[in-house]
């Protein structure tokens, strides 16, 4: 029960804080006014998808660049800024081990970003509604999930870095290097490191195409769009992109779980 305190007084501080109302009331306006320039007006207006708007716009252009940084900011001081306020080592000296702190973080500023979503989409919904578009509301309640998965695969990265960070710049630091190899850099570094080891790669089973495609879709990013595209198409787990959504899920748990993992191995070792 130790764990679920944690994750319900994190919760309820970070639903409750004035930034996580800025960001959430920034990203409803920014969703909501790209889904108002976007719409389609005139005689094909009525026939405009919801899935045509989530898959190619709001996607792309705002939810896998804009949910990572608020998942990053988010997280990033979890721990690191209870550290350095001197506040962690009242923490630690209840009935909380290290492991309940870090993963208690992760899942109440998870659950609070995932909140923050879904508010989020709230008033970009209404203006589909009001639009005359032709609005699916199934298809746009799973695509939020998505969003909201993103999300929280972000904040426990956020976590990780914070754990094993001695201070709050040290975590923050480590939070805009995160966001840049996903978001900037992640194209380019495969392709070098593909580049690197192509005679090794070509002693291996699998050909270099194949390690492209695992390495493209193991980006969180990637991931999740290969998934929300998958269920937009009403083909999840089904189709010709089986393998590529089972590696995408695969690395969506992996990197929500070995950075606080990795970042706990750090803590635990560190005299408060």
């Amino acid at each position: 029960m130790s764990l679920l305190a944690v994750a319900n007084k994190d919760f309820q501080d970070t639903v409750r804080s004035r930034g996580m109302v800025l960001l959430v009331a920034l990203f409803s306006l920014l969703v909501a006014a790209f889904a108002y320039v976007v719409r389609p007006q005139g005689d094909g207006a009525n026939e405009f998808a919801t899935e045509v708007l989530l898959s190619f716009f709001v996607g792309p252009y705002l939810v896998t660049t804009l949910v990572p940084l608020v998942g990053l900011v988010v997280g990033y001081n979890a721990i690191s800024g209870e550290r350095e306020s001197g506040s962690l080592k009242l923490l630690l000296s209840l009935p909380h081990s290290r492991a309940d702190v870090v993963f208690g973080k992760v899942i109440g500023r998870g659950a609070a970003l995932s909140l923050a979503v879904f508010a989020g989409f709230l008033l970009p919904a209404v203006v589909l509604i009001a639009a005359p578009v032709s609005f699916n509301p199934g298809a746009y309640l799973g695509f939020t999930v998505f969003a909201a998965i993103l999300g929280i695969v972000f904040v426990a990265i956020a976590v990780g870095c914070s754990a094993a960070a001695a201070t709050g710049r040290q975590a923050l630091i480590a939070a805009v290097g995160v966001y840049v190899l996903f978001v900037l850099f992640w194209g380019v570094l495969t392709g070098q490191i593909l580049g690197a080891f192509d005679g090794v790669i070509g002693a291996l089973p699998a050909t270099s195409r194949e390690i492209g495609a695992f390495l493209e879709v193991a980006n969180p990013r990637t991931g999740i769009s290969v998934l929300s595209d998958a269920f937009l198409a009403e083909l999840l787990f089904e189709g010709e992109t089986l393998n590529r959504q089972i590696s995408a899920a695969a690395m969506l748990v992996f990197w929500a779980l070995a950075p606080p993992l990795a970042g706990l191995l750090k803590f635990d070792r560190d005299d408060l």
